[in-house]
């Protein structure tokens, strides 16, 4: 059909048409369909529910999701959420203000977690880890129902782990920027750092200059879907310290912020969606090994999928309609009196595999 029509109009005609066609759709799609779409409240729920666009995301989600529950309630080994208890633990144990009691809806699960991974493993950094904060844990609380009963299941651990103190928080040696130009020496200065000296911001021409070596990150087609919104104004500050995930404690520390934007519209197509995520994180990651370079200790901010509080910073920073906050970056010159959490990283066989 196709070859009888193009000889019959000829293969110039039928290009025009066929780009003509689609030049009217996409004009009738952004003036009319699209701006509709936005107004109307679960418009777009409607418009994509028989698309096929997001199903490999909801399937994955779907799978990750039932995976993980299942782990969780059947109490078998799940050592990603052993991980984030033992972190969220070891971010309440180096607050200024730390809590008589606390982490006591998770501190029985992660003993337990703990329990059936040095079970099921045999001794490494991360159990050793996972074992030293948990100690430390428990000599500096206070007596409570769930903690004690916690307690006496990781007293049963005891014989099996000697604590050599070396997995615990620790403080920052205060350097300046980095001697040595080796990016291994780098990347293992760099700590996340929540406290931070609240009499002094980094000068706006150190931090442009990490926004500059930020936009060497690598990009699809160089497209660069993203921006860097600074926040470095007292009341902005404080509105936005306490909308990232985890700053519970030391929100107050904050002293200045960076929201890293993702923009969605350098692309025409669907399956382009994601580059903002890709590329903006690539990005952060160069902003905040700059950052530590140049002698300014940083610390991403947890983001989670929230729309409130997507909003709040749409109107905070009066982001457009196709922005979105990809995550929140915390920055300034550490605390001398602040620690930081060790946070044992995992070992190379559980973060690579060869073919």
């Amino acid at each position: 059909m196709k070859a009888v029509i193009r000889k019959i109009v000829g293969e110039e005609l039928l290009q025009k048409w066929y780009h003509g066609y689609f030049r009217l759709k996409e004009k009738i799609q952004y003036t009319l369909i699209y701006p509709v779409l936005l107004r109307i409240p679960y418009a777009p729920n409607f418009y994509f529910l028989f698309s096929n666009s997001f199903s490999n995301e909801m399937k994955m989600f779907l799978g990750a999701r039932r995976d993980y529950l299942k782990k969780q309630h059947h109490k078998s080994e799940n050592l990603f959420l052993l991980r984030r208890n033992i972190h969220r633990i070891e971010k309440g144990l180096i607050m200024k203000n730390r809590r008589k009691v606390f982490a006591l809806e998770y501190i029985e699960e992660t003993v337990n977690l703990l329990k059936s991974l040095a079970k099921e493993n045999p001794p490494n950094d991360q159990i050793q880890w996972a074992f030293d904060i948990l100690q430390q844990y428990f000599e500096v609380t206070e007596s409570a129902p769930k903690r004690d009963k916690a307690f006496h299941i990781f007293e049963s651990l005891t014989p099996t782990f000697v604590s050599k103190g070396l997995f615990i928080p620790f403080s920052l040696p205060l350097t300046p920027a980095i001697e040595d130009n080796s990016f291994a020496a780098l990347a293992k200065k760099r700590k996340s750092v929540r406290f931070f000296d609240t009499t002094i911001i980094p000068d706006r021409t150190i931090i442009d200059k990490a926004v500059l070596l930020a936009g060497l990150a690598p990009s699809s087609c160089n497209r660069q879907p993203f921006n860097f919104r600074i926040v470095d104004e007292p009341n902005l500050v404080k509105k936005m310290a306490v909308l990232p995930g985890g700053t519970r404690g030391f929100s107050d520390e904050l002293v200045a912020m960076v929201a890293v934007v993702g923009q969605m519209n350098v692309s025409p197509s669907i399956t382009d969606r994601h580059l903002m995520y890709v590329d903006a994180s690539l990005a952060a990651m160069n902003f905040m090994l700059a950052l530590e370079s140049l002698g300014v200790a940083s610390c991403p901010l947890n983001w989670p999928e929230d729309k409130r509080k997507d909003d709040a910073v749409r109107r905070l920073l009066s982001l457009e309609t196709f922005e979105r906050p990809i995550m929140m970056i915390t920055y300034g010159y550490a605390a001398k009196d602040g620690k930081l959490a060790y946070s044992v990283r995992k070992p190379l066989d559980q973060l690579r595999k060869y073919n």
